[in-house]
């Protein structure tokens, strides 16, 4: 949620109204201010559509939004950058931990000969509409951590930045001069960063091993959370949150999604998760969302969650805070 209420707030200070980019998007405003809440990346991108219209696509739009991701944004995973020993190890924590970003793009790193050293970015599985905005944030993103990383004019030493589309009138190119401050080069094999190579082997003003060991245990965690949002788990969950009532049984969603029940469990399994517990998971969300809105009757939730009455709700409310029911 962090990463879409940073384009909201770039698109209030451009005049463009903040809830025209929600559309359609399934994102809730009441949860915005979350720090910890997590949307689909369909849910995202859907903004994200909604903000490349609203500014007719223009080029280096990406870029401009781009630098408004400051580490500060990154939380546990930026704390751990900052605290890295050397260049060498942010790229490759970073790169590890790449799942804790707000990154579209598939990031890769290696030392090129004479060339030193590159950072790519993919982006091919990214609908097309949206795909240079994408990039575009998450190369500008990339270099303004890396520069409130090693603060101070001249500490990165980026050569070039080049960008796999092609660019129609030159005068576009400005927004992109203006962030990297290099050469930059359009309609290249691959979008690319291209630092010097003795880059990687720089200290970090903030460098401290103890709080990037705690930072990466953090960060290890967050990460194994999060891929267990994926895959089959993914599906289940995404399917839960699109019915009206959360009154299925896994036999009902197993039938619905093409898979024979024990499949659907052993699959489950697999992944560290099961039926019960995703039900269980999207049920606390669909209620906090709800819980917002005073206008919905308390029978309404009920019903949504799939529950008989308002007091099978509040049981579960306090085993979801942790607590245990009083008589």
């Amino acid at each position: 949620m962090v990463g879409v209420s940073t384009l909201l707030d770039w698109a209030a200070e451009h005049g463009l109204d903040r809830q025209a980019l929600l559309d359609g998007s399934h994102v809730e405003p009441a949860l915005l201010p979350d720090p910890v809440a997590l949307i689909e990346a369909r849910q995202e991108l859907a903004v994200i559509r909604n903000l490349v219209l609203a500014c007719g696509d223009r080029p280096g739009l990406g870029v401009d939004v781009g630098a408004r991701y400051h580490l500060t944004a990154y939380g546990h995973f930026g704390y751990l950058l900052a605290t890295c020993g050397s260049a060498r190890e942010i790229a490759e924590l970073g790169l590890r931990y790449i799942l804790l970003t707000f990154a579209f793009s598939t990031m890769t790193a290696h030392i090129r000969d004479g060339d030193g050293y590159v950072l790519a970015f993919d982006a091919d599985d990214v609908p097309a509409d949206v795909r240079r905005f994408t990039v575009e944030r998450d190369a500008a993103a990339t270099m303004q951590v890396q520069r409130e990383v090693f603060p101070g004019a001249g500490r990165v030493p980026l050569r070039a930045a080049r960008f796999a589309f092609p660019l129609d009138r030159p005068g576009d190119a400005a927004a992109y001069r203006r962030h990297f401050r290099v050469p930059v080069s359009f309609d290249a094999p691959r979008t690319e960063l291209v630092f010097d190579a003795a880059y990687l082997d720089h200290v970090p003003p903030m460098a401290n091993r103890h709080t990037a060991k705690l930072m990466t245990a953090e960060c290890e965690r967050i990460r194994t959370e999060r891929l267990h949002r994926t895959g089959v788990a993914a599906r289940v969950r995404a399917f839960l949150l699109d019915q009206t009532s959360l009154d299925l049984t896994l036999e009902t969603v197993a039938e619905r999604l093409h898979y024979a029940p024990r499949t659907l469990r052993r699959h489950l399994e697999g992944e560290g998760t099961t039926f019960r517990m995703i039900l269980d998971e999207v049920r606390r969300v669909v209620a906090e969302q709800l819980l917002h809105d005073p206008s919905v009757p308390r029978y309404e939730i009920a019903r949504r969650l799939g529950y008989q009455d308002w007091s099978s709700v509040a049981r579960a409310r306090r085993r979801w805070s942790g607590r245990t029911a009083v008589t």
